[in-house]
C-alpha cells in the first residue's frame, strides 16, 4: 500500500491530503494556522489533526511545506539560495515521538542580492513545473506577499516580493480609509482606471490614497468604488515595480481565482501570454514531485 500524506501548513491555515497511488483519498482543511500553535505543541497538534489517518504499528510518510519550516515553526528548514533547482530542495526531519509517522519539511528559497525570501511558494512553482517542464518566463504568485519570479527549466533564477496584500489589509483596517471600504466587490472599470492613474503618476500614491477618504466625504460614491480604487492603486504600483518580470514576457499566475482575475485584467494586454493555475492544486502537485524526486535518489 503506497499511502502517504501531503501537508501545506501556512500561517493562517492547515491543509493535509491522504494520497495513495497518486490519488487523493481524503482531505483535511482547517483554520489551525501555525500562528495559533506554540512551538512545542506542533507534534501534538499535528497528530490530533490527522489522527484518523494513522494506523497502529504502521508508519506513514509525511511530506510538508509552508511556514511550519520557518524559524518560528515546527523546525527551521534552511533556505536554498537562488539560482535554485526545485528538483533538489533540501529538507529537515524533526524527531517525532509517535512511531506511526515520519516527517520531512522542505526548504524555502532565499536570494542574497537584493535580499528576499519565500517559504511555501516554491512548492507551488514546483507543482507548475511538474506539468510544464520546459517553461521559460515569469511566474506571479499573488497573495499577502506577492511574488514575481524569473524561471527557466525547473530553476528559480531570481524573484521579488511585494507586500501588496498585507498593505491592502493594513490600510483597510487600520487607517482613516476603513470607513470608506466596507465592500466585498470590485468594479472592474474603476479598478483599471485607478491602476492606470498610478502607472502614470506613481509619485502621487499616498495623495491618491487620502483622496479616497476625501471623495467619500464630499461625493459619497459608495464603498465598491473606493475599494476598487484602493485595489487598483496598490496593484498598479506593484506591477510598475515588477515591470521587468512581465513586459514582453510569458506570464503564469498561481493563486486564488478572485485575485488572479484582478491581475489578469491589468496584464492581459501587456504580456506575450498569460495562464492561470490554482495555488492549492499546484502545492499538491509540488509535494508529489518532491516525493518522486526522493524516490529516485
Amino acid at each position: 500500500m503506497n499511502r502517504w500524506i501531503a501537508v501545506d501548513w501556512g500561517t493562517s491555515f492547515f491543509r493535509a491530503y491522504l494520497i495513495e497511488n497518486d490519488f487523493v483519498l481524503d482531505k483535511i482543511e482547517t483554520n489551525d494556522g501555525m500562528k495559533f500553535v506554540q512551538q512545542k505543541e506542533f507534534e501534538n497538534k499535528f497528530i490530533n489533526l490527522i489522527e484518523k489517518w494513522l494506523v497502529i504499528n504502521k508508519k506513514i510518510e509525511v511530506l510538508a511545506s509552508g511556514m511550519l519550516g520557518a524559524r518560528q515553526g515546527w523546525m527551521e528548514a534552511p533556505y536554498e539560495n537562488t539560482p535554485c533547482n526545485l528538483n533538489n530542495l533540501n529538507y529537515v526531519s524533526p524527531l517525532i515521538n509517535d512511531n506511526r509517522l515520519s516527517l520531512k519539511i522542505f526548504s524555502g528559497v532565499s536570494q542574497y542580492n537584493p535580499p528576499d525570501v519565500m517559504r511555501g511558494e516554491e512548492t507551488q512553482v514546483a507543482g507548475f513545473f511538474n506539468k510544464n517542464k520546459n517553461f521559460r518566463g515569469s511566474i506571479c504568485l499573488p497573495g499577502t506577499h506577492s511574488k514575481w519570479l524569473k524561471v527557466k527549466n525547473n530553476f528559480i533564477e531570481k524573484f521579488k516580493t511585494y507586500m501588496t496584500g498585507e498593505l491592502f489589509q493594513v490600510i483597510s483596517e487600520n487607517t482613516v480609509l476603513l470607513h470608506s471600504l466596507n465592500s466585498e466587490k470590485i468594479e472592474k472599470n474603476e479598478f483599471l482606471k485607478s491602476a492606470n492613474k498610478i502607472f502614470q503618476n506613481p509619485e502621487n500614491l499616498t495623495n491618491a490614497l487620502f483622496q479616497i477618504r476625501a471623495d467619500d466625504l464630499i461625493n459619497s460614491m459608495g464603498p465598491v468604488i473606493y475599494k476598487s480604487r484602493l485595489s487598483g492603486y496598490l496593484l498598479g504600483i506593484e506591477l510598475l515595480g515588477a515591470k521587468d518580470f512581465w513586459e514582453n514576457c510569458d506570464v503564469t499566475l498561481i493563486g486564488s481565482k478572485k485575485v488572479m482575475d484582478l491581475y489578469e485584467n491589468l496584464l492581459e494586454d501587456k504580456v506575450l501570454s498569460l495562464k492561470k493555475f490554482s495555488a492549492e492544486e499546484m502545492v499538491l502537485q509540488g509535494l508529489k514531485s518532491f516525493r518522486k524526486n526522493l524516490m529516485k535518489s
